[in-house]
């Protein structure tokens, strides 16, 4: 039986076969593929909130709580990202899941899996491209819009 060793509570994660996963360029997978490959500036990213979904902007900021799922192989390195909550707004929900993304990249170190204390294992002859690892997560949005 082959062992891999990562991080987070285990009770946080379940594993799941990765399916209906849209790949960005990079071979990242977002659902939805956002407009974004990297964070946008807030400009930007208030421009297309006022245009598409303006009754989100209140009061000159934007206030949303957004869910996500972290999407983990099975050596614990980050491959995508699934929105499991919207906040009821195209661009903040694309937005939301590409910030994620990059806030979890900016600790990756490449030699390090990005999913710390988990223990995951597989049957012998299992196919480790066919695994995932789920992790829940979400997060309160608040971005002042001019």
């Amino acid at each position: 039986m082959r062992t891999r060793h990562f991080g987070m509570a285990a009770a946080a994660v379940l594993l799941a076969a990765a399916t209906g996963l849209m790949a960005a360029d990079d071979g990242f997978s977002f659902t939805p593929q956002p407009r974004w490959s990297e964070e946008p500036e807030t400009g930007e990213l208030c421009a297309a909130v006022a245009k598409e979904c303006p009754g989100a902007i209140k009061k000159g900021s934007i206030d949303a709580d957004v869910g996500f799922d972290e999407l983990y192989d099975a050596r614990g390195m980050l491959v995508g990202m699934r929105l499991t909550k919207s906040t009821g707004c195209k661009p903040l929900d694309e937005y939301s899941l590409v910030s994620h993304r990059e806030f979890r990249m900016a600790f990756h170190r490449d030699d390090a899996p990005d999913l710390d204390d988990i223990h995951a294992e597989l049957a012998p002859g299992a196919d480790p491209a066919a695994v995932r690892i789920v992790k829940a997560d979400g997060t309160s949005l608040s971005i002042g819009c001019d």
